[in-house]
């Protein structure tokens, strides 16, 4: 039988496209960025109040954008792109998920 579970992340989660990077020549860019914020939300202790994973295919597909997304416990996902850069995504998902700490 099947039993619905309450989410450990308080706040929600953040899923970063492997096939992003992948497609441009950046294929551990979504691991790297993944692991980086991940270690700052442990610095922080906020690693139970959001979860950084990576993902397949987000299914918004730009030419040379990194997408990204962020899954709220309660409410609408939100997607994003940026720019497929390491140290630019680094910083644009640092800046969502301090937004989502607050």
């Amino acid at each position: 039988m099947i039993q619905k579970h309450k989410s450990p992340w308080e706040k929600g989660s953040v899923f970063i496209c492997t096939k992003c990077g992948a497609k441009s020549n950046l294929p551990t860019l979504a691991e790297e960025v993944k692991v980086e914020i991940k270690k700052e939300l442990k610095a922080t202790d906020d690693n139970s109040n959001i979860r950084v994973m990576t993902s397949g295919c987000l299914g918004v597909c730009a030419p040379e954008r990194q997408t990204f997304s962020y899954q709220p416990t309660n409410g609408e996902v939100e997607i994003y792109t940026t720019e497929l850069d390491r140290l630019v995504v680094l910083f644009e998902v640092r800046n969502l998920v301090n937004e989502k700490l607050k």
